[in-house]
């Protein structure tokens, strides 16, 4: 049996950012995960650092990823020193078209909804009529049915595979040990201890955080948490490079700094399936030519689905075990936007009992709910 102080179980962008924040500390810390890093989420993460309208009715959620777009610039700077990985983040700020007066209208309601819920009644996110938006992309003429869009200049985006990459070297560089295709079976509490069962052998540890996307649950209901979860499909599709025309990110449709266009404007709640469905992308682009005209032409080389990790409120969850102390279970829809709390202020909780102010509010208790008589 090899021994660690903390076993963290989950190798996407989740697990790996807080696994490498616990091996700053000098910590002896093992990841583990099911399949191989390059074979994940990820994969269909649409890389937005994103903060305008997260957080309608859970004020702290919306501060918390404020907080996260404000580190993010130092953060990067860290990781590409210690990595030479360029993860390509941008921050030119983030539009939500609107096409139609009536949708135009919904996101002044959210918008207005967000501000009222501020602890000073402000929210740095703004409504720009079609001309505004216009200048803000100027090298493709807006559709005639865009009416205007919402503005936040803490929005960006990067390459979510050049961040996972970069977090797991940076991992490595810290002495953190990574074993890929070690899908955990079972997990024991004895003696102050957790016990992790693999196929490949077992694993012992003082600590254990449980970051393993959609085998969350199952794996924190053998320590005594309950976080649940659900799969939200997401298809994508990706053009073949062009010149540079659009140099802010707009939801669901995206420039790579390669030049690729990837548009990713589906979200169903269908289960564990992961297959395309042709008349989706054909919506995805019916409404990508509505924005931009101009990108009815482009060619597409791929489409593809992939699974999101949903909790029931679309918030995340940070939980300590109250039967097994010392095991935490984690799970956030926002994975690479939180990624400098995961790797700055989530080991301190983990590891020191520090606890972000009104942290309580994204435990899972959230979810118990008594029966009425």
């Amino acid at each position: 049996m090899k021994h660690s102080d903390v076993v963290v179980v989950g190798a996407g962008i989740v697990g790996a950012s807080i696994a490498c924040g616990i091996a700053r500390q000098g910590v002896r810390v093992v990841l583990l995960d099911k399949r191989k890093a390059e074979s994940r989420a990820s994969l269909g993460n649409f890389g937005l650092v994103w903060v305008q309208g997260k957080g309608q009715g859970a004020r702290r959620y919306a501060e918390w990823c404020h907080q996260a777009s404000r580190e993010f610039p130092e953060f990067v700077r860290q990781l590409l020193d210690e990595t030479g990985i360029d993860i390509q983040y941008r921050k030119p700020g983030g539009l939500v078209l609107s096409h139609g007066e009536e949708e135009y209208l919904k996101r002044v309601t959210v918008l207005e909804r967000l501000r009222s819920e501020s602890r000073d009644g402000t929210y740095d996110c703004e409504m720009l009529d079609r001309q505004a938006v216009q200048r803000l992309t100027p090298k493709l003429e807006l559709g005639a049915n865009i009416v205007g869009a919402s503005y936040s200049p803490h929005d960006g985006y990067l390459n979510p595979l050049a961040l996972l990459r970069a977090v797991h070297v940076s991992f490595r560089q810290q002495g953190g040990v990574y074993h890929a295709d070690s899908p955990v079976k079972r997990i024991c509490y004895e003696k102050d201890r957790f016990v992790i069962t693999t196929p490949q052998g077992q694993h012992s540890a003082e600590k254990l955080v449980i970051a393993a996307g959609l085998a969350t649950e199952s794996l924190a209901a053998m320590v005594g948490i309950n976080a649940p979860v659900i799969p939200e499909r997401g298809q994508l599709m990706v053009s073949a490079r062009v010149q540079p025309m659009l140099s802010i990110p707009v939801s669901g449709i995206q420039q790579t700094v390669e030049g690729s266009f990837i548009v990713g404007l589906s979200n169903e709640k269908i289960g564990i399936n992961t297959d395309t469905d042709s008349a989706i992308i054909k919506r995805m682009a019916s409404r990508v030519r509505n924005a931009f005209p101009a990108l009815g032409g482009l060619r597409i080389v791929r489409t593809w689905a992939s699974l999101r990790v949903l909790t029931p409120d679309g918030l995340p969850i940070y939980q300590q075990s109250e039967a097994c102390p010392g095991a935490f279970a984690v799970t956030s829809h926002s994975g690479v936007t939180l990624t400098p709390l995961h790797m700055n202020q989530v080991p301190e909780w983990i590891m020191k009992d520090i606890v972000p102010a009104e942290f309580d509010n994204f435990s899972s208790r959230r979810f118990h709910v008594e029966a009425v008589a």
